[in-house]
């Protein structure tokens, strides 16, 4: 009985061994993005409102200096899809949940 007991105590750290390889957790360097509030996105070009520089052309100097700006494309380089597919990664990840029913 004592031997069945051992096994099965064995067999179960093993599978959990195996469990924890397969399901590895989260790096803990990952930055927790926070969701925007609807009224901090423009729901017109689907980007965070600081940084929508078809609404406000103003914001291009300060985003050239951080060297945050995709001349090409017309927009923040962090935020450029077409230069860094991962970028609507992080759009998603900011996007907030609701649209405001005023919202166009």
């Amino acid at each position: 009985m004592i031997r069945h007991l051992a096994l099965c105590a064995l067999l179960l750290t093993g599978i959990d061994a195996i469990a924890a390889e397969e399901n590895p957790a989260a790096p803990a360097d990952t930055a927790k993005v926070e969701r925007l509030k609807p009224e901090q996105w423009c729901w017109t070009h689907d980007l965070p409102k600081d940084r929508c520089t078809t609404c406000d052309r103003k914001l291009i100097p300060a985003l050239k200096k951080a060297n945050d700006w995709c001349a090409e494309h017309g927009i923040a380089e962090s935020l450029c899809q077409r230069c860094d597919p991962k970028a609507k990664t992080t759009l998603d990840a900011l996007r907030p949940t609701e649209r405001p029913k005023d919202a166009k």
